[in-house]
C-alpha cells in the first residue's frame, strides 16, 4: 500500500529532504490521509506522484465513490495537492539535491540538479555523506 512522503525519503538525494518534508506537512494540512504512489529525481529534478484520484483515506482501495455531496471539498483537496506539489518540484530545480544549497540544473552524462560545489571536484558535504 502506498505510504506518505517520510517513508520516501531515501528515495533521493538529502538535500531533497527539508523540501520533501515540508511538502509532507502541507499535505497533511489538506487530507491527513494522503499517499504518494512514488518520490523521485526524474530529468535532475524532483518528482512526487500522488494516489492518482481520491486522496482521502476512507475511499483508497475501498472501490467505493464518495459521497456527491463531497466530491466538490475532495476536487479542492486534490486541486491543493497538486498545486504544492508542483511548487515543491519547482523549487527541486533550485536545490541542490546532494546537500541542499541553491544549484541548478546541469547537464553532463545525465541531468542532476546540484550547487557549485557538489558539481565540481572540491569536497561536497552531500557527496561526502554518499548522495
Amino acid at each position: 500500500m502506498p505510504g506518505q512522503i517520510p517513508d520516501s525519503l531515501g528515495e533521493v538525494g538529502r538535500g531533497w529532504h527539508p523540501l520533501l518534508l515540508r511538502l509532507h506537512e502541507q499535505l497533511l494540512a489538506v487530507n491527513p490521509g494522503y499517499r504518494v504512489n512514488q518520490v523521485k529525481e526524474k530529468y535532475g529534478t524532483l518528482r512526487v506522484y500522488l494516489v492518482s484520484g481520491l486522496l482521502l483515506e476512507p475511499y483508497f482501495g475501498s472501490g467505493r465513490l464518495p459521497d456527491p455531496q463531497r466530491s466538490a471539498e475532495i476536487e479542492r483537496e486534490n486541486a491543493q495537492a497538486r498545486r504544492l506539489v508542483a511548487a515543491a518540484e519547482e523549487e527541486s530545480a533550485r536545490t541542490c539535491e546532494a546537500c541542499g544549497n541553491p544549484g541548478r540544473t546541469r547537464d553532463g552524462h545525465w541531468l542532476k540538479t546540484l550547487c557549485d560545489d557538489c558539481h565540481g571536484p572540491g569536497p561536497c558535504a552531500g557527496r561526502r555523506e554518499g548522495r
